[in-house]
């Protein structure tokens, strides 16, 4: 009813009713109006109830469009058009009469009306496209029987409740569904029967199974009267969200729902369905099962995997959505499937190294709110993967996480991940916004490292360190603010990015001098072309090196009072510089604190007083200046300050100055004299504390430095120093060594450090020692003490020395530095007496000591590769060591005893590869670093006490390990992903008075283990890929042994092929089938065939490619495995002497000389011709032949057009008439080919650059080769051409440098251009006297070539035997 004030909400014009602007839930549309306009009540949210006038005659288009509360309407009689999409989306609509004039719909008319439960259209002749389309509730249709059936394509798709129509004013059809009138149960006119196949226009259906479902709806109902699902029915349908199946349903076959990725809910109506496997494969979004009665089963991750309460549908769904996530406890080991959209099971801790890695068809995954943890390379090449969301409970995200994962567009970092890790976030280009939580402390070497449209780096008040080329690269980011809390950037950490703006916050902690900016990398802004202004705040003390190197467009430069120390070359081309030097050449007392650059001055130097810093390379490369005196305000002189200075001669030191950094006065060839700069520069020489690496590197003519007080000498700090006076530099070294150990402290003397110098010269064939620094032993011999009072061994004193035996150490010894003895082959033994001193041994110091047989060492630190390689290493006793360092052991193979009683952790890497290794006591030991006893093979049983941590690998490929023991009264051992991978051969876990046995792969998934138990077993057999089906898919290992478990029923093709390192494999009598190759290229293998030309297993023939001639096929075999004959060359002739052998695909692949089969009844069958692959022949023989002649590919007219598998010693079959062109090109394996009577002609370039093929047979027929058929064959001696021979192509024979004669038969016109060119072994060549033509260079550079006897009347074109001989 129309309220008073109701017409202002109408706009209507000449009848015809425009627009409704109200928001009434009842409208009357008053008389007279004879049209509602195109749009008029369109969206009207709130309108209920329409009632229309008897004037209407036309619903225009988009009428009533999304009024989705209407729920009645009455269409008067003599209403003749209803417009497209006039009712489109009123969801609330139940009913519609149309009357008897409405002879027509618009398209869409009633699309979406999803609750219209009944339609009357009586007059109706022809309804537009989509018209009832989706209509998901409708139930009753009453129709026109003249209804035009042509009309009738996607009308009424998805009204799939439908069950009766009746014409107007006849009769009615009722029938249970419209899948039973289809399927013809139900007798009906055409008409109803072609409405009904309407209805499931979107499926394509097979009696009562649903094959295909053709759209891809959001929410699906499937009719009742479907009873399956057939394969693949739904496959990759990725915009379904819920699926409702009927009551009828009793089968769902495999793969019918696969890669549904977005389905959610699935509602069944029976239980009584029988799932296939795979049915749900790569639905990992779905959540939840309902079953009748509206019984509701949420799908909660994988801690349901094996909860029986669950019904048997519930759990066989359950276990197929997890089907593609290799699982050990709460690790996510790898993702198997190929979705786009992922969904990580709830439950899920931990995602292991790799686990989604090179997975290209990921573009979003969703991961469980239980994550801690993402391992290293997890998300690595994901290169479609634009989103994923991080959980707040995650701590942890491994090395190159997402590395390449170059559309992922922005990511937010949760407050538990303190730290990014190297390359966490490499390349990924497209990467513009990252937030950290607010207790990240570290930034990984180039974790951001090339994300170009990165823009802004918000930085966290938590930040520490930032590494090297964190941001390298990052060509978007525009500003950079570094707080004063950074204590650490690596080199290269802002290099050629895009930033404008630098401004560096000073740090208390950086109050002191650093030496060579150990804290702070090289190049940290380097080449960054738009950086204008660098602003550097007070509390800043240290600049490195390069800081802003080649930062072109650099013109600002804020340095405060506080810095004391600058690097090399840190505004090296910078305009900044370029204005810096022309200042300090006009007003030098104006050019500031800091002498940047003196490259320009010659001869004498005096630095005017305003000057404090002397920055690194300040002089480098200066050859014009001689001397140089510093003001006594110089508090810094930098590396390399006057490296390459030749002319310097003198330089005057302040008092201040008593420590030298690295190459200060490197390569200053000339310099005689360093003084104290004083008025007048005095003559005595300069005594210093610490002398960095190569500070005097090449100083040949120094002879003036003290050293006394001096208690650390770089590498090669003196190399080169040839006036040295030894005896001095020996007595003050003493008594700086005496000095420093009175007061706690240690001499320390670098490598090389008095190489190519009196001070070693003098030692010659002797110990050198420094004040108590062995600084060389390259000259000693046999067995060596070293003497009482010798503190130190200087880095590589020893190295490679193969000349001693066995060497003393002294009970004042403290450190042995790095590579101190590595390389010492000859050593045998090392003693090391009773010390109270805390003995340290630096990394390498005793690496591939490869004679060394046992030690017994009381260090209390021994750095990483100490000991690795040391090959005959077997017993090792080290009683004070409570850390074991990276690689201390590695590659110790002979190691069979190692005894640590206090050692609390065993470091990455620290054993591998010790395959002798027989047992480890790990009573004491809490932490075992990743791959720590990889491949350590004799080790048989292990027992960790409670809360042991295996990192990932730990135990990688230990084959016999057998038992495990937890020695806790809890039992409890955390185990990091693969921590025992490939520990394949493990059978028992006891803890306590329990003892759980693997007998069986079925019992990781059944519940027969407790957890503390299963999930030691799922990591040993982690290496393993295993699906459901019992099926070895893949194997992730390196291992020298490998026990497959018991129950696997099949290994597929190439499982383990080119495993090289794969030595001894257990097979269990469960293996039925075993694929193509499975083991080829493996160590197993090769000895297997030593064995046995046939190997054998479980009746199954692996391979017989070994075998030679007549070959029996035991009776005993049961299956010959596919490829188990192939290239096999040396095979003629197979007998079979039973029917039932299974002849796998490809079995006797490129077996070309393979030419009979003698069958179970005697029946033998001749084979050759390449015609024999279409005879009838039985399927056996009929796949001898295919197989051997599957390398020959030919056209209809018997041309072979193409070869492969690459055999060396090669016959054509017999029947090829052609060898096509470039048929064997670069074929580098071919030595030797013989071709059949039928060739006779060989393409263009066929041979070219076969550079190993010698010889050729068989060519009797061939009358003519293409061009350059034979070039490059470089080592082709001989080939015998036909007396029909005619045609050579032109550089037929080019660059065959070995061929030695040729015979060309009578017939032969032409010797082409280049023909025989470079043959330079050439040298008897026979012409017929058909010559005509000899053509240009044809037996040019042939220089060995005998006189020809060239007919008369023959042309010979240009330089046809230029460089030869004759």
């Amino acid at each position: 009813m129309i309220t008073k004030n109701s017409w202002e909400d109408f706009q209507i014009k000449e009848g015809i009713f425009q627009k409704y602007l109200g928001r009434e839930e009842s409208v009357t549309v008053p008389e007279g109006i004879h049209t509602i306009g195109e749009g008029a009540f369109k969206g009207c949210v709130s309108l209920r109830q329409v009632t229309l006038p008897k004037s209407l005659r036309q619903i225009e288009s988009n009428a009533f469009k999304g009024c989705r509360k209407l729920e009645e309407i009455q269409i008067p009689h003599g209403v003749t058009k209803i417009g497209d999409y006039a009712f489109h989306r009123c969801h609330s609509l139940k009913e519609i009469h149309l009357p008897v004039s409405v002879t027509k719909t618009g398209n869409c008319a009633f699309l979406y009306c999803d609750s219209l439960v009944k339609a009357s259209i009586p007059g109706v002749l022809w309804l537009g496209r989509q018209t009832f389309l989706n209509d998901v509730l409708l139930e009753q249709l009453e129709i026109s029987p003249l209804l035009d059936a042509n009309c009738l394509c996607d009308v009424f798709n998805g009204c799939q409740k439908l069950s009766e129509i009746a014409f107007y004013q006849d009769s009615v059809f009722r029938f249970p569904n419209v899948v039973e009138v289809v399927a013809g149960a139900v007798f009906v006119p055409p008409l109803v029967h072609a409405i009904a196949a309407d209805v499931l226009q979107m499926m394509e259906l097979k009696g009562r199974c649903l094959t295909r479902f053709l759209t891809n709806l959001k929410h699906v109902e499937i009719p009742e009267g479907i009873t399956k699902i057939g394969k693949s029915c739904f496959f990759d349908k990725r915009g379904i969200v819920s699926v409702k199946l009927p009551a009828t349903l009793t089968e769902i076959e495999s793969r019918a729902f696969r890669n549904c990725i977005c389905l959610e809910n699935v509602q069944f109506a029976s239980s009584q369905v029988h799932i296939h496997e795979d049915a749900f494969k790569n639905c990992s979004s779905l959540k939840e099962i309902q079953l009748e009665n509206n019984t509701s089963f949420t799908l909660a991750g994988i801690s349901q995997r094996s909860d029986p309460i669950l019904p048997s549908l519930v759990q066989t769904i359950h276990r197929q959505v997890l089907g593609n996530f290799s699982i050990s406890g709460t690790i996510l080991l790898k993702y198997l499937g190929d979705e786009s959209r992922v969904v990580v099971p709830e439950g899920i801790t931990r995602i292991a190294q790799e686990a989604f890695a090179g997975k290209e068809e990921i573009d979003q995954v969703r991961l469980p709110e239980s994550l801690v943890e993402i391992g290293a390379g997890a998300f690595r090449d994901c290169l479609t993967m634009q989103s994923i969301f991080l959980p707040e409970k995650l701590s942890y995200i491994g090395t190159s996480a997402f590395e390449n994962c170059v559309k992922l567009i922005r990511l937010s970092l949760p407050d538990g991940i303190t730290q990014v890790e190297p390359r966490t976030f490499k390349r990924c280009q497209v990467l513009r916004e990252i937030h950290f939580g607010n207790a990240l402390s570290a930034i990984g070497n180039e974790a951001f490292y090339g994300c170009s449209s990165l823009k802004e780096v918000p930085l966290t008040p938590c930040l520490s360190h930032i590494g090297e080329m964190a941001f390298y690269r990052c060509s978007s980011l525009k500003e950079v603010r570094l707080f004063s809390h950074i204590e650490k950037i690596g080199n290269l950490a802002f290099a050629q990015t895009g930033v404008r703006r630098a401004t560096i916050v000073g740090s208390a902690a950086l109050n002191t001098p650093l030496p060579s900016g150990s804290l702070w990398g090289t190049g940290i802004f380097s080449r960054c072309l738009r950086l204008k202004c660098l602003i550097l705040e007070e509390g800043l003390c240290h600049l490195p090196d390069k800081f802003v190197y080649q930062c072109t467009a650099l013109t600002q430069v804020f340095t405060p009072s506080s810095l004391k120390s600058v690097g090399r070359h840190v505004i090296e081309g910078t305009p900044f510089l370029e204005n810096w030097i022309s200042r300090r050449k006009n007003t030098p007392w104006d050019a500031g604190e800091i002498f940047w650059d003196g490259r320009d001055l010659e001869n004498e130097v005096f630095l005017t007083d305003n000057f404090r810093i002397l920055a690194g390379g300040a002089f480098w490369g200066n050859s014009s200046i001689t001397s140089l005196r510093l003001p006594d305000h110089i508090q810094w002189i930098g590396p390399g300050a006057f490296k390459g200075c030749l002319s310097l001669r003198q330089v005057a030191l302040p008092p201040s100055v008593t420590r030298l950094e690295e190459e200060v006065f490197c390569n200053c060839r000339q310099l005689t004299l360093l003084s104290v700069s004083h008025d007048e520069p005095a003559p005595f020489p300069r005594a210093f504390q610490w002398v960095g690496r190569r500070t005097f590197y090449h100083c040949e003519q120094l002879s003036s430095v003290s050293f006394q007080n001096l208690t650390f000498i770089g590498a090669e700090a003196f190399a080169g120093c040839k006036k040295l006076d030894s005896k001095k530099v020996k007595e003050e070294l003493e008594e700086s060594a005496a000095a420093a150990w009175n007061e706690h402290k240690r001499l320390y003397i670098g490598e090389r450090a008095f190489e190519d110098s009196p001070v070693l010269d003098s030692a010659k064939g002797e110990l050198a020692i420094l004040g108590s620094v062995v600084i060389d032993g390259s000259a000693c011999q046999g067995n060596v003490i070293l003497p009482q009072g010798v503190t130190a061994i200087a880095p590589f004193a020893f190295w490679a020395n193969q000349e001693i035996t066995h060497i003393q150490f002294p009970k004042s010894l403290c450190t042995i530095e790095e590579g101190a003895f590595a390389g010492c082959s000859r050593l045998t033994s090392i003693a090391f007496p009773e010390t109270d001193l805390h003995l340290v041994i630096r990394n390498r110091a005793f690496e591939k000591c490869t004679s060394l047989t046992e030690i017994h060492i009381p260090a209390s630190w021994i750095g990483p590769s100490a000991f690795a390689w040391c090959t005959a290493l077997k017993k090792v006793f080290l009683p004070e060591i409570d850390v074991l360092n990276q690689r201390l052991f590695e590659g110790c193979h002979a190691l069979k005893e190692c005894v640590c009683p206090k050692v609390s952790q065993i470091s990455s890497w620290c054993f591998c590869g010790c395959k002798n290794l027989k047992s480890f006591d790990f009573q004491s030991v809490r932490q075992i670093g990743s791959y720590a006893f990889e491949g350590c093979d004799c080790l048989t049983e292990a027992a960790f006490e409670d809360q042991t941590l295996l990192y990932a690998y730990a135990m990688k490929d230990c084959g016999r390990l057998k038992k495990i023991s937890l020695s806790g009264p809890l039992g409890t051992l955390f185990l990091g992903e693969y921590a025992l991978s490939g520990c394949t051969a493990l059978q028992q876990v006891n803890w306590q008075k329990e003892t759980w046995r693997f007998t069986s792969y079925s019992q990781l998934f059944s519940g027969t283990f407790p957890d503390r138990a299963g999930l030691i077993f799922q990591s040993a057999m982690s290496c393993f890929t295993i699906n459901q089906e019992m099926v070895l898919c893949s194997y992730e290992g390196a291992g020298r042994i490998l026990s497959i478990p018991h129950g696997v029923a099949k290994i597929q093709a190439e499982v383990f092929r080119d495993k090289m390192m794969l030595e001894e494999v257990q097979i269990p009598n469960t293996i039925i089938s075993i694929g193509a190759r499975a083991f080829h290229g493996t160590e197993w293998m090769r000895r297997q065939k030593q064995r046995s030309p046939m190997v054998m297993v479980n009746h199954m023939l692996l391979d017989g490619s070994s075998c030679t001639g007549d070959i029996l096929i035991p009776e005993e075999i049961r299956m010959i495995c596919g490829w188990a004959f192939a290239n096999g060359l040396e095979i003629r002739r197979i007998q079979f002497p039973s029917s039932k052998i299974k002849v796998e695909e490809y079995a006797f692949r490129n077996c070309i000389n393979l030419k009979e089969i003698q069958l179970w009844d005697q029946t033998v069958y001749t084979f050759g011709h390449i015609a024999d692959q279409n005879r009838p022949l039985p399927a056996l023989v009929r796949q001898a032949v295919t197989d051997s002649l599957n390398c020959f590919k030919t056209s209809p007219d018997g041309t072979l057009i193409q070869c492969t598998g690459n055999i060396p010693v090669l016959s054509v079959a017999n029947g090829i008439t052609a060898i096509g062109d470039r048929v064997f090109e670069d074929s580098n394996l071919l030595t030797e080919i013989s071709l059949p009577p039928t060739v006779q002609t060989i393409g263009k370039m066929a041979f070219l650059g076969c550079k190993w093929l010698k010889e050729v047979k068989g060519a009797e027929n061939v009358i003519s080769l293409g061009e350059r058929a034979f070039s490059g064959c470089r080592c082709l001696e001989h080939i015998s051409l036909s007396q029909a021979f005619r045609k050579l192509g032109p550089r037929a024979f080019e660059n065959c440098t070995s061929l030695q004669e040729i015979i060309l038969p009578e017939g032969v016109e032409e010797i082409p251009a280049r023909a025989f060119f470079r043959c330079h072994s050439l040298r008897h060549v026979h012409l017929p006297s058909t010559i005509r033509r000899i053509g240009p260079e044809a037996f040019a550079f042939c220089n060995n070539l005998h006189p020809l006897l060239i007919p008369s009347g023959t042309e010979v074109g240009e330089r046809a035997f230029v460089r030869s001989i004759f």
